[in-house]
C-alpha cells in the first residue's frame, strides 16, 4: 500500500460526490478519488514542517506601512 499527498486546499467534485482536501493530506494511492483525480496528488510530501523554503502559494507578503519609527522606502506616484 502506497500513499500520496494532496497538493491543494480545495473541495473536489468527482463521480462519487464532493470531497474536501487539505494541503498535505495523506491518501491511500489506491483510493477511488486518487485514481480518478491523480492531478490533485503528489508522490512526494507537499508540506513538510521545518522545511526552510516556502511553496509559491505561501510567498511572504510585502508590508505596505512602516513600523513605528521606521521610514517608508516607498515612493509616491506623481501624475
Amino acid at each position: 500500500m502506497g500513499v500520496v499527498y494532496a497538493k491543494n486546499d480545495c473541495v473536489v467534485s468527482w463521480t462519487q460526490g464532493m470531497t474536501p482536501l487539505a494541503l498535505g493530506d495523506v491518501w491511500d494511492s489506491e483510493a477511488p478519488l486518487v485514481k480518478e483525480r491523480s492531478d490533485l496528488f503528489s508522490a512526494e510530501p507537499t508540506f513538510v514542517r521545518g522545511r526552510q523554503e516556502r511553496p509559491a502559494s505561501e510567498a511572504p507578503v510585502q508590508r505596505t506601512t512602516s513600523a513605528p519609527g521606521e521610514k517608508s522606502q516607498a515612493k509616491r506616484r506623481t501624475s
